[in-house]
C-alpha cells in the first residue's frame, strides 16, 4: 500500500473519530455510537493488515518465520 492511500485511510478513520465527537456532544442514541465505534475498529485492523502486508515486501526471501510471526502479531490487534 502506498503513502497516499495509507494517508487516505487514516484521514477517514480521524473523520470516523471527529463524527463520534459530534455525535456524542448531540447526544445520540448509544447503539449509532457503538456501531461507528466498532467500524473504527475494523478500520484500524484493516490498516494495520495492509502496512503489515506493506512490510512483508521489505523481508528477505529467507526470513518467512519473522513475516509469519509478525503478521499473527498484527491480526491479534
Amino acid at each position: 500500500m502506498g503513502i497516499q492511500k495509507t494517508e487516505l485511510r487514516v484521514n477517514r478513520i480521524i473523520g470516523q473519530l471527529n463524527g463520534i465527537k459530534k455525535m456524542l456532544n448531540s447526544k445520540r442514541d448509544c447503539s449509532a455510537v457503538l456501531m461507528q465505534i466498532g467500524a473504527i475498529k475494523a478500520a484500524v485492523n484493516n490498516l494495520g493488515l495492509e502496512i503489515a502486508k506493506s512490510a512483508v515486501c521489505e523481508f528477505p526471501e529467507g526470513q518467512r518465520q519473522k513475516i509469519e510471526t509478525m503478521l499473527k502479531e498484527v491480526s491479534r490487534i
